[in-house]
C-alpha cells in the first residue's frame, strides 16, 4: 500500500505522479532527480513508494529543507555528471523555467542512454502566453514537443489531465472567490480565457546517438 501522508499543491496530486513512474518501469534502486522540486514532497514520496535513489534540485529551496537529497541549485546548472541519472521529472516546473532550452539541454547531458524525462505541466488549449504571475509560459502542446525534441528528446507518452487542473481551480475559486484567485495567479480573467488553460502529463526519452 502506498504512502500517501505527503501532500501537494498540483492538479492530480501523486495521481500523475505515479502514472509517470508506472509508464517508465524504471529498473530497481533507479536514480532519479526532481528539477524544481519546491519542499521535496515527490523526492519523498518516490523514495518511499518506489525505493528509488531520488533526489530534488530548486534554486529557492529554503535552508531548512536543504540535506543530502534536496539541493540548492539553479536547472541550468545541474551538479549531478552526465549519463548519471534513470529520469528526471519537473512537476509544474518547466513553465517557470526562464531558460528551458539550458534546462533541456542539462536534461539531457544528466540521463543516461535510455533514461527518460517526465513531464507534467500546464498548456495552452487556445492562445500560449508569457504571463508574469505564477503559471509562467504556458505553451500548446505541439510546440511543447517540438522543444523537446530540438534538445535531444522523443515523445514516448502524453495523455491529458485537464480535468484534475479544472476540479483544483473550481475548488480554489470556491474557497476564495474568484477575485481572491485571479488575484492569486496575478493573471485577469480574460486572459485566462483566451488561454485556455490545460493540464497534460508529457514523457520523452533521449533520442539515439548514432
Amino acid at each position: 500500500m502506498k504512502n500517501t501522508q505527503y501532500t501537494t499543491n498540483r492538479p492530480g496530486g501523486f495521481i500523475i505522479t505515479d502514472a509517470a513512474i508506472n509508464f517508465c518501469s524504471f529498473p530497481e534502486g533507479a536514480k532519479i532527480l526532481d528539477l524544481g522540486c519546491g519542499s521535496g514532497a515527490t523526492v519523498d514520496y518516490v523514495k518511499q513508494n518506489y525505493g528509488f535513489d531520488v533526489y530534488g534540485l530548486d534554486k529557492n529551496l529554503e535552508s531548512r529543507n536543504a540535506h543530502n537529497n534536496l539541493i540548492n541549485a539553479s536547472a541550468e546548472e545541474i551538479p549531478f555528471p552526465a549519463e548519471s541519472m534513470d529520469g528526471v521529472i519537473m512537476e509544474c516546473s518547466l513553465s517557470v523555467m526562464e531558460d528551458q532550452d539550458s534546462v533541456l539541454k542539462e536534461c539531457d547531458r544528466v540521463l543516461k542512454a535510455d533514461g527518460f524525462l517526465i513531464i507534467s505541466d500546464m498548456y495552452a488549449r487556445g492562445e500560449p502566453a508569457h504571463l508574469k504571475g505564477k503559471l509562467g509560459c504556458i505553451d500548446t502542446k505541439e510546440n511543447l514537443i517540438n522543444i523537446l525534441e530540438n534538445n535531444g528528446f522523443t515523445l514516448e507518452f502524453l495523455e491529458d489531465f485537464s480535468n484534475h487542473l479544472q476540479t483544483m481551480w473550481g475548488q480554489m475559486i470556491f474557497e476564495k472567490g474568484a477575485e481572491s484567485f485571479y488575484a492569486d495567479l496575478g493573471v485577469c480573467a480574460e486572459t485566462l480565457k483566451s488561454v485556455k488553460c490545460g493540464y497534460c502529463l508529457i514523457i520523452a526519452r533521449k533520442k539515439d546517438v548514432l
